[in-house]
């Protein structure tokens, strides 16, 4: 099996966990369900950030006021919160697998040139 086939058969396991089903359901749902206050959310954070650019104290700390008690609604919502636990749990896996993968590499390359 080369490196390609793999790297697909180990995406396709990953694909198929149920930590990833559930990801993808969540996405979906949280998509349909909290439009509003994603766009609210995305809204008051591109406000923000071009009112920085200005210096105007005032503009500034209201907006972010408004922008931290959004963010605050958004990200207090269930389906939010086990998306991001399952996507950091993922994420720590995939690290994890990498890392074993890259000291694989380098305990075959130690081997091969203590050899020659």
């Amino acid at each position: 099996m080369d490196k390609f086939d793999m790297s697909i058969e180990y995406f396709n396991e990953l694909k198929s966990s149920n930590e990833y089903k559930r990801l993808i359901e969540l996405k979906n749902i949280i998509d349909n369900k909290y439009t509003k206050l994603i766009i609210a959310f995305k809204t008051l954070e591109s406000k923000y950030n071009d009112i920085l650019k200005y210096n105007d104290e005032k503009s500034i700390n209201e907006t972010k006021k408004r922008l931290i008690e959004a963010k605050a609604n958004l990200y207090s919502k269930e389906e939010i919160k086990e998306y991001f636990n399952i996507q950091n749990e993922l994420d720590k896996k995939l690290k994890k697998d990498f890392e074993e993968i890259k000291e694989s590499i380098s305990i075959n390359l130690t081997k091969k040139n203590k050899c020659k």
